[in-house]
């Protein structure tokens, strides 16, 4: 490295000269861009970049390549286990292109939403990857990036209008259906729900395998083993009181996690044994299942396969490429802890 040259300020130009190769190849080489350069030449540039300690200019690159390097993803909420992994399945799936993911939360507002959609899409970064809010959503800010053909993907978003988008979503029916499957083989026929918001359409999708599972296994579907929680921890301590002193079960399925949590704590005040008297499973599968006391079984969604299949979209779509379908489903698991046993014979 020529003296006085400090690491993190070597240019294109010396990583040329050490090289033996033009300017022009270098640039090509260290911005993606396909030329008439071999495979070995490329091996062997980018060697001698990173042992010279070249850091690329954004900027200079961006005017270069007509991209940033940086996609936007919105979340409603970085609080929930299930959003920490889809971003690091995106963080990691992006990492091999030299991709940034820029993390923005909504706070599931829709007016924040709506702000980041468009102070992102004006030239800030390549692509968008925009989640659900859990709520009434307002796909008009979408619609109109799509059809300028701005990059974009969604995640468990819904509405007909969004037929023509690229869509990602966990299976929520099925979801609904696995958990009423699993506690139908350990036993059980008294099974109750809690769902979440009513205008949460994934909430619906869980209810209705919820439902589905009850029909396919032939067990009666008893509204008064049905109450809301809104997906609130809070709320649903109060739900399962009442439930609990209201109609017998011998087990629960909450729709989310938080109020699985939040049924378990209700469950235990009022001095009832999981799973000795009620087993329970919850629909997520966040960190609070796997610390709380018992380890709670549930049906998990696979955030960072999610967030890979995701990135794979964008990622096409940033490059002009087609995709195979606009709707990709990810099938979610069973991941079973301590909070489900056999019941009793006769319940």
């Amino acid at each position: 490295m020529e003296k006085g040259r400090q690491r993190g300020n070597v240019t294109i130009k010396d990583i040329a000269c050490a090289s033996g190769v033009s300017i022009a190849t270098v640039s090509r080489v260290m911005n993606n861009i396909s030329g008439r350069c071999s495979a070995e030449t490329e091996v062997k540039i980018r060697q001698i970049a990173e042992k010279m300690g070249y850091v690329p200019n954004v900027m200079a690159r961006s005017l270069v390549t007509q991209r940033s390097g940086l996609v936007a993803v919105l979340i409603p909420d970085i609080h929930y286990y299930y959003y920490q992994e889809l971003y690091a399945g995106l963080e990691d799936y992006f990492k091999q292109y030299d991709i940034r993911p820029i993390l923005c939360t909504t706070l599931q507002n829709m007016e924040r939403e709506r702000q980041y959609i468009q102070s992102m899409s004006n030239g800030l970064v390549d692509g968008m990857i925009i989640a659900t809010l859990n709520g009434p959503e307002n796909n008009e800010e979408i619609l109109k990036l799509a059809e300028k053909g701005f990059p974009i993907v969604t995640l468990e978003r819904y509405g007909s209008d969004l037929d023509n988008c690229c869509n990602v979503r966990g299976d929520n029916v099925m979801a609904g259906e696995m958990a009423v499957d699993y506690l139908y083989e350990n036993g059980h026929r008294r099974i109750a729900f809690i769902c979440g918001p009513d205008d949460a359409k994934n909430s619906s999708l869980r209810y209705n395998g919820y439902i589905k599972g009850l029909e396919k296994h032939g067990l009666d579907f008893d509204t008064e083993l049905v109450t809301g929680a809104d997906y609130q921890f809070e709320k649903s301590v109060t739900a399962t009181e009442k439930l609990l002193r209201k109609k017998e079960f011998t087990a629960l399925i909450a729709a989310n996690d938080l109020m699985c949590v939040g049924a378990c704590n209700a469950i235990k005040a009022m001095k009832k044994l999981i799973p000795g008297d009620v087993s329970v499973i919850g629909l997520d599968n966040t960190a609070y299942m796997e610390v709380y006391h018992p380890i709670l079984t549930s049906i998990s969604f696979p955030g960072i396969k999610m967030g890979i299949r995701a990135g794979k979209c964008l990622k096409r779509l940033i490059d002009g490429k087609s995709l195979k379908q606009s709707e990709y489903i990810i099938a979610p698991a069973l991941k079973t802890g301590e909070s489900v046993q056999a019941a009793i014979k006769g319940n």
